[in-house]
Formats: structure tokens, sequence, C-alpha cells
């Protein structure tokens, strides 16, 4: 009863392989016969990649300063207690909103001889909070290093005042100016080589596995067995030319050819 659910047989009453997929070995094999093709995809995709990322994508670089803020002007208290120190913390994103609003970074175009236009300065700067301090970073990315460092440090001289202006009982220090960037943090060329090698991987052993699929040639009597519904009858065997009968049997064949022309 359980071979009548889970097998199947052709008119003759002989049992028919059904194809489950593909084996781990079977896979192997696959892999193995197109070696040649999975390597040189990998690594035609691997090169690829880091060509572009070295070459063809515009490199762009970071210069970042560290802003403290606190909820109290300099000079007003000896002392902070905890809940200014908390709702510094709490102002910490509002801080980060006026840095990056057009009165700051207008200020701070102007300041630096419009080396860029306030749109494309809004582009270029990001904020990040420090988790559980009052402290942020300000970030401007430019594909002149240069340029990064000299708007950073401006935002660092310019947004404290606009700050305080803005928001009440309150002070802004510096506690890191920008840095020259020596590496672009973009494009990552190591990380994107390996990316593309890993693709090229996938990508050319998938590719191995559908040409398999596609192919629909007949090579055992398994093949058959499984893909028609007839007995095989007989194998036709592989004929070596190497030894002296085959040898006979090949000369045999030519002495036919010469007479029937």
């Amino acid at each position: 009863m359980a071979d009548i659910e889970t097998n199947r047989y052709n008119k003759y009453g002989d049992l028919i392989a059904v194809d489950d997929g593909y084996t781990i070995q079977e896979l192997i094999d696959i892999v193995l016969s197109r070696i040649r093709m999975i390597i040189g995809l990998t690594l035609a995709c691997g090169l690829l990649a880091f060509t572009v990322s070295q070459f063809v994508l515009t490199p762009y670089y970071e210069a970042s300063v560290k802003l403290f803020v606190n909820n109290s002007r300099l000079g007003q208290s000896d002392t902070t207690s905890i809940g200014d120190l908390n709702a510094s913390e709490r102002l910490v994103n509002t801080y980060m909103e006026i840095v990056k609003s057009d009165t700051v970074l207008k200020k701070v175009a102007d300041s630096t001889g419009s080396v860029v236009s306030v749109e494309q300065l809004r582009h270029m700067v990001s904020t990040q909070p420090v988790k559980n301090t009052e402290i942020f970073y300000v970030t401007v990315t430019s594909d002149v290093p240069e340029n990064a460092r000299l708007l950073a440090d401006q935002i660092a001289r310019d947004a404290p005042d606009e700050i305080m202006d803005f928001v009440e009982a309150t002070s802004v220090k510096v506690i890191d100016y920008a840095t020259l960037p020596t590496n672009p943090s973009t494009p990552n060329v190591k990380l994107n080589a390996a990316i593309g090698f890993l693709l090229g991987l996938i990508l050319s052993v998938l590719l191995a596995l559908l040409l398999d699929m596609l192919d629909v040639t007949i090579r055992s009597e398994e093949d058959i067995s499984g893909l028609l519904d007839i007995p095989v009858l007989g194998v036709i065997p592989t004929i070596d030319l190497s030894n002296g009968k085959e040898a006979g049997y090949g000369s045999y064949s030519a002495y036919r050819r010469q007479h029937e022309h």
C-alpha cells in the first residue's frame, strides 16, 4: 500500500523513479562541472565592483565636530542639577534641528565665503546624538576634504550663538573641532569588492543550476526511465578505441566505408 502512495509505475508495471530534486552530490557535481565558469564570473563581478568603486564613484569625506549642551547659561549657576542634565538631554534633538536650520546654514555659508550654497550645505550636514548624554556630533560630508573640515569648524563657531538665541537658559560648548579627513568615508572599496565577489559567486552558481535544468540531454538509462513511460531494453556501451579489439572494429568500419564508396 505504501508503494502505491509513494511510487509511480508505468503501464508495464515497472517502477518509475520520481525526481524529488537535487541531492547534495548532484549539486556538487554540477558546480564542479562548471567550475571554470563559476570562477570566471566571480572574479569578473569582484573586479568590476572594485574598478567602479576605485575609479568611477566620487569619493566623499566626512569631518565632524562634537558639541556639549547645558540648559543653563554659562555663569548663571555654579552647580548643575540632575534636572538640568535631563533637560539638556531632552533638548538635544531640538538643538540638532536648529543646527540644520536655514538661519544657521546661511550664516555658515556667508562666513566661509560662499564655498557652497545654503541648499547644498543642507544636504551635506548631518547630526547624531550620543546616547544618554548631552553631547551630539555635527558631520559635514564633501567631495573636497578641506571643505568638509572648513564647514564643520564654521558650524561649531556659529551654531552655539544661534542656539542660545532660540533657546533661553542654555549654553553650548565645543568639545572637539574637526580634523582634516584623509580617507574617504564612501565608497568603501574593500567592502564593495567583497560584496561583488560574493554576488558573483551566488549568481554564477545559480546560473550553473539553471543551465543544468535547461539541459535536456539524455546521458543515462536513468534519464530515460525518469522522462519516458517505456522500459529500457538495452544500453550501448562506450567504445574504447585504445584497445586492440576496438581498433580492429575501427579498421572494419574503415573497410566498409571504402567499399560503400
